[in-house]
């Protein structure tokens, strides 16, 4: 008998900075933070094609919750309980002192060093890209271009986060191929990559500029479809409804 898989990781820090995975996940200007959560674990249930358990840890109010979501898009929460005390964080061992290139950067975001930050990582993405070990594909080379999708939503050049997030989610794609449906695909680390990317290149588009957006609504309804694997799942729904709207916009 297969063990049950462990629930996702799920922590919302505050309005706008939500990891899932450990991973970063875009929250548009003015959208919930729950709501971009949900989008999300949507798209990967639909994407594995059997129900899926995250483990919420919302920080905003010191609350963990389970909840399970159905390919569907319908979804069931288990009974909420107050977090625990933090723990006491210690300071860095001799191994993490010496600073690995990205946290660098993360480190000058944090701190509102935005445009080193955003220099550092292109420099460094493009040291990757063009080593002939490693090539523009390589998984450590998506990885830095992860981080400097989310520079550019910080720096809210949305086009930019767009363009390169949908493109990560490809190259994710093309590397693991289909994630496996019933087959606890939400565990293997190349597909998570592929939904954390596609979910976050949604995101991005709904702040595209009018036109931009109407012209290329179509592109990221086929990159759902192509990672998900089926039609109308609820994130496509919503691109779907924006897309019309701003499609009315422009005629």
């Amino acid at each position: 008998m297969t063990s049950p898989t462990p629930p996702i990781p799920v922590d919302i820090l505050d309005a706008t900075t939500v990891n899932i995975h450990g991973e970063p996940i875009a929250v548009p200007p003015g959208v919930d933070p729950d709501q971009a959560v949900m989008s999300y674990l949507q798209l990967e249930a639909a994407g594995v094609g059997h129900p899926i358990s995250a483990r919420i840890d919302d920080q905003r109010y010191s609350i963990k919750a389970t909840l399970t979501i159905n390919p569907d898009g319908t979804a069931s929460a288990g009974t909420p309980t107050s977090a625990p005390a933090p723990q006491q964080v210690l300071g860095p061992t001799p191994a993490q002192a010496i600073e690995h290139p990205l946290a660098a950067v993360q480190r000058l975001a944090t701190q509102g060093s935005l445009s080193t930050a955003i220099d550092d990582a292109d420099r460094y993405l493009l040291q990757l890209s063009t080593d002939p070990a490693l090539g523009p594909e390589h998984p450590e080379t998506l990885e830095a271009a992860e981080t400097r999708a989310h520079l550019a939503w910080l720096a809210r050049d949305f086009p930019y986060a767009y363009r390169t997030w949908s493109w990560i989610a490809a190259a994710w794609h093309d590397r693991a191929g289909p994630c496996p449906r019933n087959n606890h695909a939400h565990d293997h680390n190349q597909c998570r990559h592929t939904m954390i990317t596609t979910r976050n290149a949604a995101a991005a588009w709904t702040q595209l500029p009018v036109e931009e957006g109407a012209a290329t609504g179509q592109d990221m309804l086929n990159l759902l479809e192509r990672i998900s694997g089926v039609p109308n799942t609820p994130a496509a729904r919503d691109i779907t409804t924006r897309l019309r709207e701003l499609t009315a916009r422009t005629a």
